[in-house]
């Protein structure tokens, strides 16, 4: 194996220590990086933008700082990628009609970033506007799968997802809708964590829904999510919705034993909509679990049957609202995906929108009351179905229609955390 590849799937919690101890600089590890990015992402099509020459000069002041004794903390001198959707540089949203769109200032979240030390190496591809999923109708090429490239990488957050996998970033950030960090995630076989609601910045980051959208990190271990959450977190008055709650140490539990933890699972949500070789997986870690001591939980109680009333018709609508003044002056710079959904937004009513809130009360309410006297977590499988090819991009419509509209988003309607490990 060589050194290229062993140095690019170094986890952060190892890299960063090898740099705060001179083993290996900023600029080494940097250089690498864009060295593998110039051989590997014209087969991949992860970025939208690369900031090879910011990243090295980023990169000789990490250098010149650690040298000096001002070690800012584990991200410190750690390339990563980020969304682009996020105000940083060119941004285009994966849009035709944003081609030339330059922010002037970095948006929050990666501001916070880039204080912790970390370096951005790029914008990482998303399908456009980050609605839904795949890439291929971005305004860019599709973002294929590092481990097949005949498939897809998942969406929205594809190029996030597949940089992380491939070792062309240690790890990146991406903002979840219904499942754009999750999806993408499994898709590439890695972390995919969607925070808390209010937990960490939106502001910069270019809506979908004002309700549902999070933000969070994508990585190849559950600590380095960690180290890149600890990064992004905090209250933010640029946000409205920003929780001015203190950020806590997330690497501080884990590891620990789950010996009595309580696990509750949704088997009427999902053990007859999903994919029996993705369900076979999924069992087999509950079974784990189960091994080291928790204590798996049933929660037939809960019912789920309402997701679609709530999910479409709010999620439409406030699309709708972010984006029919653009699509009205610039309709010929949207892909045709993209203007359905503002299409369908326009035509959903009062009344839809208000039943899908009241019944996204009831589940939040469910859910939160099962977490609070009940079990401790929840597990259920990420999707229904496997990814795709990209000549052959459509589940069939069944499973779609539930695993897409229940499995990720429920997390979104709650606000809830929501942790994609690999199990397979």
């Amino acid at each position: 194996m060589s050194a290229d590849h062993d140095l690019a799937y170094v986890s952060i919690a190892e890299l960063s220590d090898r740099i705060q101890n001179k083993d290996i600089s900023p600029v080494e590890v940097v250089q690498a990086t864009l060295e593998r990015i110039d051989r590997l992402e014209p087969q991949l099509n992860a970025f939208n933008t690369v900031f090879a020459d910011q990243a090295l000069a980023e990169a000789r002041q990490a250098e010149t700082d650690i040298g000096r004794g001002t070690y800012r903390g584990p991200l410190h001198g750690i390339p990563i990628g980020i969304k682009d959707i996020y105000e940083c540089g060119p941004t285009t949203c994966g849009s035709e009609s944003l081609a030339d769109y330059v922010a002037d200032q970095d948006c929050t979240s990666v501001a916070k970033l880039k204080q912790a030390g970390a370096i951005v190496v790029g914008k990482t591809a998303t399908y456009e506007f980050a609605y839904g999923f795949p890439t291929t109708q971005s305004y860019f090429k599709p973002t294929r799968n590092p481990w097949s490239l005949a498939h897809d990488a998942g969406g929205s957050s594809s190029g996030t997802a597949a940089s992380t996998a491939a070792g062309l970033a240690y790890a990146g950030m991406g903002s979840c809708t219904g499942g754009s960090i999750r999806w993408p995630a499994q898709a590439c076989g890695i972390v995919g964590l969607k925070a808390t609601y209010g937990r960490v910045s939106r502001a910069g980051v270019y809506p979908l829904s004002w309700s549902l959208d999070h933000t969070g990190p994508l990585a190849r271990s559950v600590t380095d999510a960690a180290l890149m959450l600890q990064g992004c977190a905090g209250h933010d008055p640029l946000d409205p919705a920003s929780a001015k709650v203190p950020v806590p140490d997330f690497t501080a539990k884990l590891g620990q034993d789950v010996t009595g933890m309580r696990i509750g699972l949704l088997r009427s949500l999902y053990e007859d909509n999903c994919d029996p070789k993705l369900l076979g997986p999924y069992n087999a870690a509950v079974q784990k679990f189960a091994d080291l001591g928790a204590q798996i939980v049933d929660l037939a109680s809960i019912s789920l049957t309402q997701m679609q009333a709530i999910e479409w018709p709010g999620l439409f609508a406030d699309c709708a609202t972010i984006h029919v003044n653009n699509v009205r002056h610039a309709g010929d710079k949207y892909n045709p995906h993209a203007k359905l959904f503002v299409a369908y937004g326009l035509l959903v009513s009062g009344a839809q929108y208000l039943m899908g809130a009241q019944a996204r009360a009831q589940v939040r309410d469910d859910l939160i009351g099962a977490l609070e006297t009940e079990v401790d977590v929840l597990m259920l499988p990420t999707s229904g179905f496997q990814i795709n090819t990209i000549q052959d991009r459509s589940p069939g419509p069944s499973i779609v229609s539930k695993s897409f509209s229940v499995y990720t988003p429920i997390f979104n309607f709650t606000g809830l955390p929501a942790l994609q490990v690999p199990c397979g």
